[in-house]
């Protein structure tokens, strides 16, 4: 019974994983947040519930800082931690990236024109390409993080533990 569970929790997280994909190529097609919301809302709130029974199953080791980092691995494969830690990587050079070009603004609409809106005062006018480009660059920062928020209950869950919890 405890191994059907482990594979549904690592089958939900592979999904998550897959619809973060797909949201990520389908940014190249022109798919933003704005039209992708209930998804982005779904896969956000699901993301971090997978975490909540690692959290109960592993605690009191999961409260040490560095749980979520290296100590949710013991017993895996040495690769998945540095994996981890790739994809997180990626994720923050995607947001870093989005930054840059957004000038830490957000693209916007105000009074029908495209802006940069940051906390109301308009940075710069944008052009309908620019905005567009930022939108989809905003819906792919969104899915780089969820990959990897993903990434960790699927391998928690995937990869059977080599250590018995003491109950």
């Amino acid at each position: 019974m405890v191994l059907i569970i482990r594979k549904f929790l690592a089958f939900l997280s592979a999904c998550g994983i897959a619809a973060s994909i797909h949201a990520y190529v389908d940014s190249f097609s022109g798919a933003t947040m704005d039209n992708s919301l209930r998804w982005v809302i779904i896969l956000g709130i699901s993301a971090f519930m997978l975490h909540i029974p690692i959290y109960a199953l592993e605690y009191p080791a999961s409260k040490d800082r560095s749980f979520f980092w290296t100590g949710f691995a013991r017993g895996m494969p040495s690769w998945v931690v540095p994996c981890i830690k790739l994809l997180w990587l990626i994720a923050v050079a995607h947001l870093v990236w989005f930054l840059v070009q957004s000038e830490a603004a957000g693209p916007a609409i105000k009074d029908g024109q495209y802006v940069l809106s940051n906390h109301g005062r308009i940075v710069k006018v944008l052009t309908q390409r620019e905005y567009l480009m930022l939108k989809e660059a905003e819906l792919r920062v969104f899915s780089t993080i969820t990959i990897s928020v993903y990434s960790l209950p699927m391998m928690y869950w995937w990869f059977p533990r080599s250590h018995q919890r003491a109950d």
